[in-house]
C-alpha cells in the first residue's frame, strides 16, 4: 500500500512504515496521510498495533527498528536531531492523567511546570491555560485547588490542556475516555471536537472507544499490525451492501439453524447476531429483497416479534471488517492444513 499525498498541508505522513524488534514483525507495510486540522481515530484491539505506530511518530522508537518513510509536521523521526522539533510541534495525553498530572499541586501549578520545560513566557501560559480551561469547562473554582480534588471528568481536560498548552500543530490522545463515567464519554469527545474545531489542531485518537469515530474525520482499522482499512466513517459504512441499510429481525427460539437458513437465502450478504433473539441482516437491493426476505421468514413458520430497518454505524462496520478478516486467516490456515496433509 502506498500514498502519494504529499502536499502543503499534510501533517503526518507514513508510507510503507514496517515494524520489527528482533524477529517480531509488529506493523506490516502500513501507509496513510493526514491533513492539517483533521482528527484521525485508531482503532482494533490490543496488539492490533496502534500503539506502536504512535510511538515511532512520537520519537520514541530508534530507526533501526523500523523501515519506511515518516513525516511528522515536515520532519522525520528517522533523525535524532529531529526530535526535539518533532517534540515541540507534537503533544501528548496520556490514558492515565497521573502521567502527566501532579495530583498534590493545583491546575495552574501544573501549568507553570510544563510550560518552563518548553521555555514559555509565564504570563503567556497563563493566559493560554485560561482560554484552554474555558472552552473545556474546567470550572474556575477549581484552578487552584489540588488535582486531587477534581472529579474524573475534570481530571481527563485537565490533561488535555495540558497537552496543548503549547499549541502544538498535531496532538495525540492516548484513550481518552477511558477512566471516564460512561454519561461523560460524549463529553469529552465533544471537548475534542470544540478544540478541534477552534484551535484548528490536528488529531489522532488512540482507542477501543468505538463511539469516537463520531467525530473523527478518517478512521483507521488495525488488525495485528496490518492496516485494514482509512478512510472516512460514513465511506467506510457506505462500502456495505446497500450502502449499509440492514434489517432488524427478532425472531422467536432464534438458534444457529435458523440462522443458517437465513444465511442461505438469495441475496443475503451477513447475518449477525446481535442479541438472544435479534439479527441483523445485510442484503444487496434492500429495498426490493426485503418483503422477499419476511415472505419467506413467514413460509418458514418463524415467529417474528419485530423488524425494523436502519443503517449500519461504525462499530457494526468494524465488528463486520474484523469478521471478514479472521474468515479470511481461518480458511487460509485450514487450507495450509490440507496441503501439509497430502505432501508426501
Amino acid at each position: 500500500m502506498k500514498t502519494t499525498d504529499m502536499s502543503n498541508n499534510t501533517m503526518v505522513l507514513v508510507e510503507n512504515l514496517d515494524v520489527n524488534f528482533g524477529k517480531k514483525h509488529i506493523v506490516h507495510d502500513v501507509s496513510f496521510s493526514v491533513k492539517e486540522g483533521e482528527i484521525i481515530g485508531m482503532f482494533g484491539i490490543s496488539g492490533a498495533g496502534k500503539t506502536t505506530i504512535i510511538r515511532v511518530l512520537t520519537c520514541q522508537i530508534e530507526k533501526k527498528n523500523w523501515n519506511g518513510k515518516v513525516l511528522v509536521t515536515g520532519l522525520s523521526p528517522s533523525k535524532k536531531g529531529n526530535y526535539s522539533k518533532i517534540l515541540s510541534n507534537i503533544g501528548y495525553v496520556p490514558q492515565l492523567e497521573l502521567l502527566n498530572l501532579y495530583f498534590e499541586l493545583n491546575p495552574m501549578v501544573n501549568v507553570e511546570i510544563f510550560t518552563s520545560t518548553y521555555g514559555m513566557d509565564k504570563r503567556e501560559a497563563k493566559i493560554t491555560a485560561e482560554k484552554l480551561f474555558n472552552i473545556l469547562d474546567i470550572p474556575k473554582d477549581t484552578w487552584k485547588k489540588r488535582v486531587k480534588k477534581m472529579s474524573g471528568g475534570e481530571k481527563k481536560r485537565l490533561s488535555m490542556a495540558i497537552g496543548l498548552i503549547h499549541n502544538p500543530k498535531v496532538l495525540f490522545l492516548d484513550e481518552p475516555t477511558t477512566g471516564v463515567d460512561a454519561s461523560k464519554r460524549y463529553d469529552i469527545l465533544s471537548y475534542l471536537k470544540k478544540l478541534n474545531q477552534q484551535l484548528k489542531t490536528t488529531m489522532f485518537i488512540i482507542t477501543h472507544d468505538l463511539e469516537a469515530a463520531l467525530i473523527c474525520d478518517k478512521s483507521a482499522i488495525l488488525r495485528e499490525g496490518k492496516l485494514l482499512e482509512f478512510d472516512t466513517p460514513q465511506k467506510l459504512i457506505n462500502s456495505l451492501p446497500s450502502n449499509g441499510l440492514v434489517a432488524r429481525i427478532s425472531i422467536e427460539n432464534l438458534n444457529q439453524e435458523v440462522i443458517k437458513t437465513i444465511q442461505n437465502y438469495p441475496s443475503i450478504e451477513k447475518v449477525l447476531r446481535v442479541g438472544n433473539e435479534t439479527i441483523e441482516v445485510l442484503m444487496d437491493d434492500f429495498e426490493t429483497n426485503l418483503p422477499k426476505l419476511m415472505k419467506f421468514l413467514f413460509e418458514k413458520n418463524l415467529n417474528i416479534y419485530s423488524m425494523s430497518r436502519d443503517v449500519a454505524n461504525f462499530r457494526r462496520y468494524f465488528q463486520i471488517r474484523i469478521q471478514e478478516e479472521e474468515e479470511k486467516e481461518n480458511s487460509k490456515n485450514r487450507s495450509e492444513l490440507l496441503n501439509e496433509g497430502d505432501r508426501p
